[in-house]
């Protein structure tokens, strides 16, 4: 059974403490996924993600933070974004806070790709400014350790960016009752890249980060091809990214213990 932190009490969290060392902290967003897709599609990807590793590597799981750095999906329907500087600092403030209880590691896992980069200045700085009690913050998404040429061995689509096959794939797979596929899309712009390469994937990230937003120069607020995905196609992607992670929280984890 996943150890969930908000369903132990004192004592049940006193006990795991002290065998345990690694606290998982699922972080999503609240955002347009398009017209078929629902709004939490990347806290409930990031929960359901936690869940399954925390069982696999013997961790607890911080109750879900469903609020991101949003603001590149406004003014869509439904996007409730956070600042970076607001997103920071309640993580910030997490991570002190979990620290005081003698935990080793907070990996903070995000569903959410648009803010990941604001997340390694944000663990960089508590790890150098901050007196954590000797934990370690790590920054760890699925979308950074898994290679856009892996996931082409799943997907059909030209480029992975947002509620495309991909997370329509893991929805249809997690939560299908939330899933409308007679309203899925698909939208790929000319100045988007082309090929579900490592190189392609970044530069769409450039481009999308500097001049052309999600809610803003796009129709329908997907970016790739929705109409593709499968159930089978989204169970395979959810083993895949456990596994990956799993093994990647096991390994950043073993080696700052070393250091």
């Amino acid at each position: 059974m996943t150890a969930l932190w908000a369903e132990k009490s004192t004592v049940k969290l006193s006990e795991l403490a002290r065998k345990t060392r690694i606290v998982l902290l699922p972080v999503g967003s609240t955002e347009q996924h398009g017209p078929h897709l629902p709004l939490g599609t990347d806290h409930i990807i990031a929960w359901e993600l936690c869940k399954e590793v925390a069982n696999k590597i013997d961790a607890v799981v911080l109750p879900l933070l469903p609020y991101g750095y949003s603001d590149d999906h406004l003014p869509m329907m439904g996007t409730v974004s956070l600042k970076p500087s607001t997103l920071m600092k309640i993580i910030r403030d997490i991570a002190v806070g979990v620290s005081i209880y003698g935990f080793k590691h907070l990996v903070i896992v995000s569903g959410h790709a648009g803010h990941i980069y604001h997340l390694f200045a944000l663990t960089q700085w508590l790890n150098t400014s901050l007196n954590l009690r000797g934990m370690t913050v790590h920054n760890i998404s699925p979308y950074l350790i898994v290679s856009m040429e892996t996931l082409s061995t799943i997907l059909s689509e030209e480029i992975f960016i947002h509620a495309e096959e991909l997370e329509t794939s893991l929805m249809l797979f997690l939560r299908p009752d939330l899933v409308d596929m007679s309203k899925a899309v698909r939208e790929l712009p000319d100045f988007i890249p082309r090929g579900m390469t490592t190189a392609n994937f970044n530069e769409a990230i450039r481009i999308l980060t500097t001049s052309r937003f999600l809610g803003r120069d796009f129709k329908t607020g997907v970016c790739g091809d929705a109409t593709l995905a499968t159930k089978e196609k989204g169970e395979k992607l959810f083993k895949l990214f456990v596994n990956a992670l799993a093994e990647e929280i096991k390994r950043v984890t073993a080696s700052t213990e070393l250091l």
